[in-house]
């Protein structure tokens, strides 16, 4: 079943309330999320640490990755510099940590 729940605006105190009315569908702490997943937006992930500050949030990448290939292609040439490049761009978006 999906829920929904949309916001006026993407500022933290939206998601902090749209966080904890998520919270509230579980019936024991134990169930609360362990791992969220969200993009890079600072005030959902501040949100989501004050909510759940016991999940691990996970940035979902794609629209970075896709992003960063599309406009890079337009300016790295020649192709030995491109491959560099991309392998430069996976080890920060698989490393680690994030700070």
């Amino acid at each position: 079943m999906w829920q929904f729940i949309l916001v006026e605006a993407e500022c933290e105190n939206n998601f902090v309330w749209a966080l904890e009315r998520l919270k509230g569908l579980f019936m024991r702490v134990d169930a609360y999320p362990k791992v969220i997943v969200s993009d890079r937006g600072l005030a959902l992930i501040h949100g989501i640490r004050l909510v759940f500050p016991e999940a691990c949030n996970i940035l979902y990448h794609f629209p970075f990755d896709k992003n960063v290939k599309a406009k890079c292609k337009m300016i790295v040439h020649p192709r030995e510099a491109w491959d560099q490049v991309m392998k430069a761009w996976e080890s920060i978006v698989d490393c680690d940590d994030v700070q």
